[in-house]
């Protein structure tokens, strides 16, 4: 993301996308999707007699959350999300890609975060996915671009494409 951020505000990026508004000084973040937040779960797992699983059940179950450097802002999305957990979060790894992810969950090294959008892509027989019980389990997708750039006509026509087909 710092990468980003920096070829946004030397001109070398028009636009770009991060799953955070907190971008600083010279960049507009403009929120264009919302997916809802899902975990998925080991086949044979206790969270499994949840249709939705609360949050603070979450507590004490092993988490696989992705690593910070990989995907900067949803990790701090997520984290502002789980700071509601009342216990102390059991983090036994830190993954850079969703495969990663749904492997150690599948072979029961614990629970993880996706969002809803990647289900289709992401069916394992061994990992069952469950929402979460709360309707502010989201992550947002923001449009990043310089706050004082010009953009070209197709890419205004494309940004404006990108906010007819956002949900919010």
């Amino acid at each position: 993301m710092a990468e980003q951020l920096r070829g946004l505000r030397s001109g070398d990026f028009m636009i770009g996308f991060a799953h955070t508004a907190d971008v600083g000084d010279g960049v507009v973040a403009e929120p264009i999707w919302q997916d809802p937040l899902v975990i998925a779960v080991p086949a044979r797992h206790a969270l499994l007699v949840h249709k939705e699983v609360p949050l603070h059940e979450l507590g004490g179950h092993p988490l696989v959350l992705c690593n910070p450097h990989a995907c900067e802002g949803y990790c701090r999305e997520l984290g502002r999300l789980l700071q509601a957990v009342e216990h102390k979060l059991n983090v036994v790894e830190k993954v850079s890609s969703l495969d990663m992810m749904l492997t150690l969950v599948g072979a029961g090294y614990g629970v993880g975060f996706m969002t809803a959008t990647k289900i289709p892509v992401s069916q394992r027989p061994d990992v069952v996915i469950r929402p979460l019980a709360m309707d502010s389990a989201v992550i947002t997708t923001y449009l990043l671009r310089s706050d004082n750039s010009n953009l070209s006509a197709s890419l205004e026509r494309f940004i404006d494409r990108l906010r007819d087909s956002s949900v919010g």
